[in-house]
């Protein structure tokens, strides 16, 4: 086993006092060297602290508790991305095994992070033969990193997983402009986004239209108001049900309508993604899907001329939207988000089992993999993974 050159710090939040010592003896069991528990906004109530006396940083959580940790090595290899992921699967499973949540780990310096770790609540300070002993018995059952092997049961070819997409190399300049029609029925002051009145969509999505040199800047300004960080408001539905009609427009480069496929799947899957993480959609997640969702089969009529890169989101849009067919040369693309989306719209079942072989060598799917979550919103979370991922 290898020492890492890095360690990890993790912050389990339970509803109370007892649940966090249970949490905190669960995590040094696991070997992680300095473990505290501490009342959220501790310092607010401690007369030594700066803070002291000061409103609540986190109001919603008071009289809940905090077990802070340090994880350090050894680890099996030098893989340290991998087992990191695959600690905080084990502490995200003690967090709901609590009744609490953990939001992933942080990391740094092995050093560093032992000397500036606050103190204040320490129930364990493991020491070295300890913490090996631990880790070692922690991570002897968890399987490393799997080589590349295929896609096996995914459509008739094997993934390569390194499908070029080559959308760098797609046409980008501007072109004629493109016809705009806004929904009739849709009252832009009425609506909201991330900034207030959505009074100003309209203008933008007419910059949009004009299909010229300032297409980034319109773009940029659209995808920060309505769909802010991944949000949605009460103007994102209609919004995408306008980007849908100017991506089929003839006149568009394959690198800008490119761009809005993506907005479009990645505004749509908001909701799934957020369940699959275990968080709350917002309301108007729903609303945002039904509209990409109603767009889809008119998007998927550019197949014939699409070139890979559109072809793929094509492909995504497709599974996130729950059709049951693709078309006849979708296997002809075989990176790992499209043969996952392929996967899901021939037989949902075959998809978790695709799912299971990819979080078995791409770190950032370990935690959809096995999960309460719904498989849908599973699936749909991993093509968002691999979407950035590739």
């Amino acid at each position: 086993m290898t020492a890492g050159s890095t360690a990890q710090t993790h912050v389990v939040t339970v509803p109370d006092r007892g649940s966090a010592d249970r949490v905190a003896d669960a995590l040094a069991e696991r070997g992680h060297v300095l473990v505290a528990v501490r009342e959220v906004d501790w310092a607010q109530k401690d007369p030594t602290s700066w803070w002291f006396g000061r409103p609540p940083i986190r109001p919603d959580e008071q009289g809940q508790w905090d077990v802070s940790s340090v994880a350090t090595g050894p680890l099996p290899d030098d893989d340290e991305r991998w087992w990191h992921a695959q600690e905080d699967v084990a502490v995200r499973r003690i967090a709901r095994a609590h009744g609490g949540r953990s939001a992933g780990s942080g990391g740094g310096d092995t050093a560093t992070l032992l000397r500036t770790f606050t103190r204040v609540g320490l129930v364990h300070e493991l020491d070295e033969e300890t913490v090996q002993e631990r880790r070692r018995a922690a991570l002897s059952g968890v399987p490393a990193r799997e080589a590349h092997a295929g896609a096996e049961g995914v459509g008739d070819g094997e993934s390569d997983g390194d499908d070029v997409m080559g959308e760098d190399d797609l046409p980008s300049g501007p072109g004629e402009p493109v016809r705009l029609d806004l929904p009739a029925d849709v009252d832009w002051a009425a609506l909201e986004h991330a900034y207030g009145s959505a009074s100003d969509v309209p203008d933008v999505l007419a910059g949009l239209a004009a299909n010229d040199d300032r297409w980034a800047g319109y773009l940029d300004t659209l995808v920060g108001s309505v769909n802010h960080q991944g949000s949605t408001y009460s103007c994102t539905a209609p919004t995408m049900e306008v980007l849908a009609a100017l991506a089929t427009a003839p006149s568009l480069a394959p690198r800008r309508r490119l761009d809005l496929l993506s907005f479009l799947f990645l505004a749509g899957s908001g909701g799934d993604v957020a369940a699959a993480r275990g968080s709350r959609p917002d309301r108007h997640a729903q609303p945002t899907r039904s509209a990409v969702t109603a767009a889809t089969p008119t998007l998927l009529g550019l197949w014939p001329r699409a070139t890979r890169p559109e072809r793929r989101l094509l492909l995504l849009l497709a599974a996130l939207t729950g059709s049951t067919t693709a078309p006849d040369d979708a296997e002809e693309l075989t990176d790992d988000a499209s043969r996952l989306a392929l996967a899901m719209v021939r037989d949902e079942e075959g998809a978790e089992a695709f799912l299971g072989q990819l979080s078995r060598r791409n770190e950032q799917l370990l935690e959809l993999m096995p999960s309460d979550a719904p498989l849908r919103a599973r699936l749909v979370a991993a093509l968002e993974v691999l979407l950035w991922d590739e």
